[in-house]
């Protein structure tokens, strides 16, 4: 199963990869989109009919279209940041909550939210000619989309290996009893101290704001792969769908970095 899930995760990436990196600003807008719409189907599909599954799809589709205003823009990264925050404390009190998590609009609303926080944070970064809007000393705004994936993928691996070795106590038992405490602590104090070096370099911040940035994007990463861990257990499944060999679906792929975009851009704009 491992190597499965390696050797799918390799593949993935490369190909996402090249695409990041040789795509046209607007085919790479375009792609985005289409990975969005996947991710928030397979979210709609094990909650809703086909049909409902379909129209709040196309509902979606022509959200997509507002967010390239600046002012729709930021707000669906305001409410994805927001709603990820909140839905840390459904997380800490699970299941309690389960049958709020369970309703129809809730579900439709919280896919729909983040999903769209997901697009207009990558959107903002393709879109920028001059990224030191930004607060980045660097030029290529593909370099950034690489970076804050990095930041997730150095979360999940670090926390997952660490966890296989030295994990005893259980995190966030009562989403995914497969984390541990100690794969958390060492995916949180280990990755922005692997990046923070390369950070220096690319942020124009202080150093104790670098290191708040990555802090933060790392503990969204978190809460977002947690956040799909809780909407599986609402309504008892393993996945989202089987789309990835070893993985699941697409959202259980992406479920980390769909949180940490809205989060990096969020924060960014601020400093």
């Amino acid at each position: 199963m491992l190597k499965q899930r390696i050797i799918s995760a390799a593949i993935l990436a490369f190909v996402i990869g090249l695409l990041i990196y040789f795509l046209r600003d607007d085919f790479l807008t375009y792609l985005v989109a289409l990975i969005a719409s996947i991710s928030l189907l397979e979210f709609l599909r094990v909650r809703f009919s086909n049909l409902i599954s379909i129209f709040i799809l196309i509902f979606f589709l022509i959200l997509l279209a507002v967010t390239h205003l600046t002012f729709f823009s930021y707000l669906f990264i305001t409410l994805s940041a927001v709603l990820y925050l909140v839905s840390a404390i459904f997380i800490l009190s699970f299941p309690l909550n389960k049958t709020l998590l369970k309703n129809t609009f809730v579900w439709a609303c919280s896919g729909l939210i983040i999903h769209l926080g997901f697009y207009a944070s990558i959107f903002q970064i393709i879109s920028q000619d001059d990224l030191s809007q930004f607060s980045l000393s660097i030029v290529n705004e593909r370099f950034l989309i690489f970076y804050i994936i990095l930041i997730s993928i150095l979360m999940d691996s670090i926390a997952y290996f660490a966890g296989k070795s030295l994990g005893k106590r259980p995190f966030i038992n009562n989403v995914s009893p497969n984390k541990t405490m100690e794969g958390f602590l060492a995916a949180i104090v280990a990755t922005p101290l692997v990046l923070f070096f390369l950070s220096q370099e690319i942020f124009e911040l202080s150093v104790l704001t670098t290191i708040f940035l990555l802090f933060a994007v790392a503990i969204f990463s978190v809460i977002g792969d947690a956040f799909a861990s809780m909407m599986k257990r609402v309504i008892e499944i393993k996945d989202f769908s089987n789309l990835i060999p070893g993985h699941g679906g697409l959202f259980d792929r992406l479920d980390s970095h769909i949180a940490a975009f809205p989060c990096f851009i969020f924060l960014i704009n601020l400093f």
